[in-house]
């Protein structure tokens, strides 16, 4: 389990700096061992899903996470604040 952990904070740490002061969610998703990213912010307000979706892959992209890391992730929902209304 804390190898999940850890991963958990990695990609957290990736997006964090890009999102100072919004919701990152990162969490398991309850089945196998699959992780969850929700990011609300404003940068999204103006963005389409596909603009929102490359977006946040790029970070992970750029990132050092291996690729079987990287395809832990099931779901990436990115999305402003006006859409959670």
């Amino acid at each position: 389990m804390k190898t999940s952990e850890d991963l958990l904070e990695k990609i957290e740490a990736i997006l964090r700096p890009h999102f100072p002061n919004d919701t990152v969610d990162v969490s398991l998703s309850g089945i196998g061992d699959n992780i969850h990213v929700v990011v609300v912010s404003r940068k999204f307000d103006n963005m389409t899903e596909r603009q929102k979706q490359e977006y946040i892959w790029s970070l992970i992209d750029a990132s050092a996470l291996t690729k079987k890391q990287k395809l832990r992730i099931s779901l990436m929902l990115p999305t402003s604040p006006a859409e959670l209304k």
